[in-house]
């Protein structure tokens, strides 16, 4: 071969012919000239080793798309299991980072549930969780979802479940139902034994015999095995604990940290300019 130093480096007889593997010095058009391996079967070349630094290159820009699609198959994760956790819609994309400190009551539930997430597997095994009370947006259902949310980024193995306590009774309530596939019992273990379940609401129901009889025989379930718990109530301690009765009350206290959350809405009132 013109202007090329060849060397034969190894020949094998084959079925399909003589195969040999030379040594040649060609041109990169990027990087100039390099040694490559040709492959010859039978008199004819079959293949010729690319550039080792475009080899480099591409091996580099391959490592970038993989770590790439890695990420956005760990985000489509991570949002699918956000959704899993039935938290409403628009708290899914709030975390810590988006929760608004502006009262000292803010701040210092905000440090309670930074101190709750870094000591998740304490309080796993402990079953210890948190009790937020407080008036109408003061920000307890975001501060709990928000929790949820960095607890799925910190924790690969952390389960978080969402429920309105209006939720859980009428859950329990439709397996009394002729057809039900489901019996109490089973609907009740059920709750009993999600491994971190934060119940919103708590208290915005009738606060009947029956509803409190629910949710002292799941809340009892989740002390005695050792299941967190996160309570939110537009109630205050006296009231809340008026609602419970004294034992569901006690047992909601041996268990989960009390945070109030005082100040008026953080709502903003919806105008027309959201329109145009």
């Amino acid at each position: 071969m013109n202007n090329t130093e060849t060397k034969n480096l190894k020949a094998v007889n084959t079925i399909l012919g003589k195969l040999e593997i030379r040594q040649v010095k060609t041109m990169c058009p990027l990087h100039g000239e390099y040694l490559a391996n040709q492959v010859w079967l039978s008199g004819q070349i079959k293949e010729i080793s690319e550039c080792p630094e475009c080899f480099k290159l591409k091996q580099a820009q391959k490592a970038i798309e993989e770590e790439k699609a890695r990420k956005e198959e760990a985000e489509r994760n991570r949002k699918q299991r956000i959704v899993e956790t039935r938290m409403p819609l628009e708290y899914q994309t709030k975390d810590f980072s988006t929760f608004i400190q502006e009262t000292d009551s803010q701040k210092a539930a905000f440090k309670l549930a930074r101190r709750f997430v870094k000591g998740w597997e304490k309080a796993k095994a402990g079953g210890y969780g948190l009790l937020f009370l407080g008036s109408c947006g003061t920000g307890k259902t975001h501060l709990a979802c928000a929790i949820m949310i960095e607890l799925l980024k910190e924790y690969a193995f952390s389960y978080p479940r969402y429920y309105k306590a209006s939720e859980i009774f009428s859950s329990v309530r439709s397996t009394y139902q002729a057809g039900s596939t489901t019996n109490e019992e089973e609907t009740l273990k059920f709750f009993s034994s999600i491994q971190l379940l934060v119940i919103d609401e708590v208290g915005v129901q009738k606060g009947s015999e029956a509803e409190k009889r629910i949710l002292f025989s799941i809340l009892d379930n989740r002390v005695t095995s050792n299941k967190p718990t996160i309570l939110l109530s537009n109630l205050g301690p006296k009231a809340l604990e008026e609602l419970l009765g004294d034992r569901l009350y006690d047992r909601v206290r041996s268990k989960c940290v009390p945070m109030l959350f005082a100040g008026s809405s953080m709502r903003k009132p919806a105008t027309a300019d959201l329109f145009d």
